[in-house]
């Protein structure tokens, strides 16, 4: 059975005229064009009279796909009338039955003796007249449904409302329909207006008179409000306004989907050192869709990127067993790690990266971009983010709020007193021993037991050599092995191992290697004979060691700049005693820009807390700087933090958040 819905596309036929359906418009009619390039606007009764009376037919070779669209042209019934109008259609009904006009031809004399005697059977004090009857048989015998016995106003109801409503449609397209949200005031403005241009070019009979106010407004309220935020508001937003949840992702174990999105946490972390907030972070979190535990997350001061998609899945993939033990005063346990079969991310350029894919690709992940704009696809994730704004973020100290009306007069920077570390501490704290046991409505448990129930059937995986998975989420790249090691970023990389596969080879090698963004202190280059990567530190160590690459290209601009291409080790460590300094004052700047950029170049994320020798200290910049030559020179990224102790929010360990 061939089916058909109100689609772009769609064609009726009427002897030799052809209309095309091109749109629905805001006033609920559906505009037609014609081969002529004629427009005609019918609304949705009128078409399916004109269809079901069989004057228009369906033009077959214009379904194509819509052969399988299910039917929604399905007119209205009767029960969709008020009460009063049903009971006149169910009255006419019943005299047309009892005079069934099919068998007994139209005679006035023997219509009027059989209506009284079914009058007095319905025990009717008026009945309707003969040809009142047949009128009513008139419209009844085409469609043989009772909806055409209805009052000719309550039939007339959806149909047209006569010229002035045409120059209200004109009008509402116009003015209204536009991004610059113009009020109902102009609409009601400009139809007046139309009205007397045209009748100031008619007789005074054919004048017709304005609708008031109240009336243009009622028909800008029947209007069909999901096409007018389309037009108002653009297509992207009135989408997200009227999506529908038909379904939902159907997952049957943990780890079977994992999904991983970045938010700006409504927080200002502060420096350490000088107490001065630093700005606001980012949050790239994995959550698991079966169990809504938080797998993993990863905070940093830079924008979302794949490095930072990188980061949160190499943390959710580990055990936390060391995460937590930096913070012995978490009571709950944190049992989720293992290899994820799919990961759901956006799809912004930025995550379309090779490393990305690469990594993906060697531990077996199956990478989901969802499309542009369409949170809905990650449900779990987003609707985390909320649970944590309300639940941690918003009651922590220095909160800016994502609402401006939230925020009030609320002084976030005089208020501010979360460091990263602590951010760290208090958001790990908050999802073992707060969201991981809360119940869940749509789970109807607590996210930890359903883990529990669940993790114990499948086999979970890990990667067979914990150091591999910090290796494949390096960055790659490949250099030429000479007899000094490689070249990478002005840095030197030589060692007893790497030269062994130089000389196994017997000439100069092309290698690949893998190198990262928080350390230039070494990389890991590939041995393609023993097939295994071989970690290669930086000659210079103690200029590298600790040192992220940020900083370091920032280091060899100044120097180049200072003392020309040919600069010296010497003039490398002078320039790099000059940029931490100045990274060190701009900590110090009244523009929040200034300091939340060079606390990137510090690297000051939540992998500093995490991988910190001390689990009590973050590297941090020194606060004085002694150039010495090498080797006794210090990397200058090693001074210890006050204590974790003297903060303020320590002094609630242990205590609710």
């Amino acid at each position: 059975m061939l089916r058909f819905c109100f689609k772009k596309g769609l064609v009726f036929l009427e002897g030799q005229i052809r209309r095309e359906l091109i749109r629905r418009l805001a006033t609920g009619k559906i505009q037609f064009e014609l081969e002529t390039g004629e427009l005609q606007n019918y609304g949705d009764s009128e078409v399916l009279a004109h269809w079901s009376s069989g004057r228009w037919s369906i033009d077959e070779t214009s379904l194509g796909s819509l052969n399988d669209v299910i039917y929604l042209a399905t007119p209205r019934d009767l029960a969709t009338y008020p009460e009063h109008l049903q009971e006149i259609a169910r009255y006419r009904e019943q005299y047309i039955n009892a005079i069934q006009p099919e068998k007994t031809p139209f005679h006035i004399k023997k219509w009027r003796e059989r209506i009284s005697e079914v009058a007095v059977g319905f025990k009717d004090p008026k009945p309707p007249a003969p040809t009142t009857v047949y009128g009513w048989w008139r419209r009844y015998r085409n469609l043989k449904t009772i909806n055409s016995l209805l009052p000719r106003t309550a039939r007339l109801a959806t149909q047209s409302r006569g010229q002035r409503y045409s120059i209200f449609e004109d009008v509402i397209t116009e003015i209204y329909l536009g991004k610059q949200k113009l009020p109902k005031s102009d609409v009601y403005e400009a139809v007046v207006l139309r009205v007397s241009r045209l009748n100031a070019a008619r007789p005074v009979e054919d004048q017709i008179r304005a609708p008031a106010r109240a009336t243009i407004y009622r028909w800008i309220n029947q209007l069909h409000q999901d096409i007018v935020d389309a037009s108002r508001l653009g297509s992207e937003a009135a989408r997200a306004k009227y999506r529908m949840v038909l379904g939902t992702v159907k997952v049957e174990t943990v780890l079977e989907r994992v999904e991983i999105d970045h938010t700006p946490l409504d927080v200002l972390v502060i420096d350490p050192d000088t107490k001065i907030p630093s700005g606001r972070t980012w949050l790239t979190l994995a959550i698991d869709r079966y169990s809504r535990m938080v797998l993993g997350f990863y905070i940093s001061f830079n924008a979302p990127s794949s490095y930072s998609v990188l980061q949160c899945l190499r943390r959710s993939i580990l055990p936390k067993e060391e995460w937590l033990a930096r913070f012995p005063d978490i009571k709950g346990t944190w049992p989720c790690y293992g290899i994820p079969d799919l990961i759901a991310l956006d799809n912004g350029m930025d995550l379309h990266s090779e490393a990305l894919e690469k990594v993906c690709q060697e531990i077996g992940v199956q990478i989901l971009y969802c499309p542009v704009a369409t949170p809905e696809h990650k449900g779990s994730v987003e609707r985390f983010f909320r649970t944590l704004a309300k639940g941690l973020i918003h009651r922590l100290p220095g909160t800016v709020f994502s609402n401006i009306d939230e925020r009030g007069d609320y002084p976030s920077e005089d208020m501010a007193a979360i460091d990263m570390e602590t951010l760290m501490h208090l958001m790990t704290k908050w999802i073992v021993d707060v969201y991981n046991v809360t119940r869940q409505r749509t789970l109807g448990t607590v996210p930890l037991r359903r883990w529990e129930l669940s993790a114990p059937e499948r086999n979970i995986e890990l990667p067979a050599y914990p150091e591999q998975l910090a290796v494949i989420t390096g960055i790659p790249a490949s250099r030429t092995l000479f007899h000094y090691g490689i070249e990478l970023d002005g840095i030197h990389y030589n060692s007893r191992r790497l030269q062994d596969m130089r000389l196994r080879a017997g000439e100069n090698i092309k290698v690949q290697l893998k190198f990262y963004e928080e350390d230039i202190g070494y990389v890991h280059i590939y041995d393609h004979f023993a097939k295994e990567y071989i970690q290669v530190p930086a000659l210079n160590i103690e200029y590298a060691k600790g040192l992220n690459r940020s900083t370091h290209r920032l280091i060899r601009a100044y120097a180049r700049k200072t003392y020309g291409e040919q600069y010296s080790a010497i003039q490398l460590y002078e320039a790099k005693e000059a940029i931490q300094i100045q990274i060190s004052e701009a900590l110090k700047s009244k523009k929040m820009a200034t300091r939340k950029k060079s606390a990137n170049l510090l690297k000051v994320d939540s992998e500093s807390v995490l991988n910190s020798e001390d689990p009590l200290t973050v590297a941090k910049s020194p606060k004085k700087i002694i150039i010495q030559a090498p080797p006794d020179l210090p990397s200058g990224l090693d001074d210890d933090l006050p204590n974790f102790n003297d903060l303020t929010m320590r002094r609630n360990e242990g205590g609710d958040l």
